[in-house]
């Protein structure tokens, strides 16, 4: 009888490990769970150019930035792209622990978890001057009439407060076309996003879209977490690297500026009625002018125009404002890089 109750006891004892051992098993291998000190992180995002790019294209200044932080904590990011509206909802619900990035506002607050700020933006409103002047598109924003807004996003809490009327589109591809076509009068955006979408969607048109000079938002962007261990995980990961960044100086790194380099002007070289050569001279005036025979067509950036180009006359002869002299320097032909002043008559804008 003591033989047979030893034998229970020690199959009860097998049979407690086993279902302790396949608990642990579950706990570690189940696809929701994250270990403490994980070795990737699942973030949901967006394509929002120029911070975050498509998956076939080089990342993002913003993407990179977020993958440096957590590379320091020993951690690989893997993408995962998807609407952000959606992506928000997901990490609410904790059926996902973390996305990027996104504006703090209280509402949100309410639902998930947001890291330290990662980076900042400023977010202005647009107008396009071949239909509105600035006068025009101001009171058409305080008016709350004919706004544009992509679905999902937010501007910030001083911008987006306006735009409870607000028409609604899928990308901003499709908003700033709106604006283009007339079809809106204001469209809020972030600035380096607007810049980035006028030079490589709409470069013809970039000088029509101006932004509202006293309608500004500067705010932060977020990695957000679920409000659970998982999310809190990666919260504090995220903290942690920046804060380590901050001590040791390294706020270089801690950057996602994309300014866009100034407009220029660039022209072509052209013959003139009764001027069949172009000459280019050394300097505007002076005893020891040096004079130089230029290829036509050949290729200048204008770096200084003219008093005649610059200013009204008070006349309509036009002799003195053609042979008053710009300053270029050239981009090819046999004096590549060299200043020279031209005559404003062979100054061909491309």
């Amino acid at each position: 009888m003591q033989h047979l109750t030893n034998f229970v006891y020690q199959q009860l004892k097998q049979t407690k490990i086993l279902l302790v051992s396949c608990v642990i098993a579950s706990s570690v291998f189940s696809p929701n769970s994250l270990a403490s000190n994980p070795k990737n992180v699942n973030l949901l995002t967006d394509v929002w150019p120029p911070y975050i790019n498509e998956d076939d294209k080089a990342k993002g200044s913003a993407a990179k930035l977020v993958e440096l932080l957590l590379n320091h904590q020993k951690v690989a990011t893997n993408w995962q792209y998807m609407p952000y509206e959606y992506a928000f909802d997901q990490v609410s619900s904790q059926q996902a622990n973390a996305s990027f990035p996104y504006f703090k506002t209280a509402q949100r607050q309410a639902q998930v978890l947001f890291s330290q700020p990662v980076f900042s933006v400023t977010s202005r409103v647009y107008y396009n001057r071949q239909f509105l002047n600035a006068s025009q598109a101001e009171k058409a924003f305080n008016d709350k009439k004919r706004i544009g807004k992509v679905a999902g996003y937010s501007y910030g809490e001083t911008i987006d407060q306006e735009l409870t009327q607000a028409h609604e589109f899928a990308s901003e591809d499709q908003a700033l076309t709106a604006l283009l076509n007339n079809d809106i009068d204001v469209l809020p955006m972030t600035e380096g996003v607007m810049n980035h979408q006028l030079s490589t969607n709409f470069p013809q048109r970039k000088q029509l879209i101006v932004a509202l000079k006293n309608i500004a938002d500067k705010s932060s962007l977020h990695v957000i977490g679920a409000k659970n261990t998982q999310g809190e995980t990666i919260i504090t990961m995220v903290n942690t690297a920046l804060n380590y960044m901050q001590q040791q100086g390294m706020t270089s790194l801690l950057s996602t500026t994309s300014d866009v380099a100034a407009p220029v002007d660039v022209a072509k070289l052209v013959s003139s009625e009764g001027y069949p050569l172009i000459l280019g001279q050394s300097s505007a005036s002076g005893d020891n002018i040096q004079y130089y025979t230029l290829p036509q067509g050949s290729k200048v950036l204008v770096i200084k125009w003219s008093p005649k180009i610059l200013q009204p006359s008070h006349n309509d002869s036009i002799y003195k404002n053609m042979m008053d002299l710009s300053k270029v320097v050239l981009l090819n032909g046999p004096h590549v890089g060299k200043e020279l002043y031209i005559r404003n008559m062979h100054i061909e804008l491309q």
